[in-house]
């Protein structure tokens, strides 16, 4: 896409992207063959947490199959990787991006399999390390013009994470499926809340102001960075509750997702 030119037929014009800067842009089309998507899945433990709907892992999840089939459907390759705690923030090694249903299948049986399904006890790293070092991997294991595809909680997102998804968009397209639980969003006010960790029980004063006002802060500050993400061509924000159902979060955004 380019800013749009007198002379630009007006049925290529890129409504989307003239809303939201608020200047007129207009489409370039090129053929496209056989693009490669990576997909990059967060399972850390934090997102095998939910209040209400589904954990946010099995929202993850399935939104990550939905996109994978997606993008075999549309002729294109797929290949993915996994990311948690674990020492080298990765637990299982990057699919390349192939053809059909093989990688996808791959995929998503690392998912199922993957051990904190079964563990009641888990290893919490450094969030923002771990998002660093997982996008850093999946960068530096994508091809010049890739789209990639991050579905998380964007735990850990900062300034640092923040820039260096902007310098990827030189060369890729992004997609960021940002899964929350309501609780995230707004801490209520409830009394005591007993929490658990899968080590050990801990209470959080929800009565707390001064604590309920810095967890929605924290919160905020994430999602507005990734709003202003949203902002750049090639970028794509999909926000997606644990009470959502994902299908329908994902064609908000981008339309029929088959």
């Amino acid at each position: 896409m380019r800013p749009y030119q007198a002379g630009d037929e007006i049925r290529n014009m890129d409504w989307r992207v003239t809303a939201r800067t608020g200047k007129p842009h207009t489409k370039l089309f090129r053929e496209e063959r056989e693009r490669p998507a990576l997909l990059l899945v967060d399972l850390r433990p934090a997102m095998f947490f939910a209040t209400r709907g589904a954990l946010k892992a099995v929202v993850a999840a399935e939104c990550a199959a939905l996109l994978a089939w997606s993008v075999v459907h549309q002729g294109d390759r797929v290949g993915g990787m996994l990311f948690d705690d674990g020492a080298d923030g990765a637990m299982r090694q990057v699919i390349r991006p192939g053809r059909g249903k093989r990688p996808v299948m791959r995929l998503l049986g690392e998912v199922v399999h993957h051990p904190h399904w079964q563990q009641r006890r888990m290893e919490r790293g450094d969030a923002q390390q771990r998002l660093r070092d997982a996008l850093q991997r999946a960068l530096h294991a994508a091809r010049a013009g890739s789209l990639l595809i991050v579905v998380s909680d964007g735990r850990g997102l900062d300034a640092e994470c923040a820039l260096l998804l902007r310098q990827a968009l030189k060369h890729h397209q992004l997609l960021f499926v940002a899964i929350h639980d309501p609780f995230e969003a707004a801490l209520p006010d409830a009394g005591m809340l007993p929490l658990f960790d899968g080590r050990r029980v801990q209470l959080l004063a929800s009565s707390d102001r001064a604590l309920r006002e810095q967890h929605q802060a924290q919160f905020a500050a994430r999602q507005q960075r990734l709003c202003d993400l949203n902002q750049l061509p090639g970028f794509f924000h999909i926000p997606c509750a644990t009470t959502d159902v994902p299908l329908t979060a994902l064609q908000r955004v981008l339309g029929v997702v088959r």
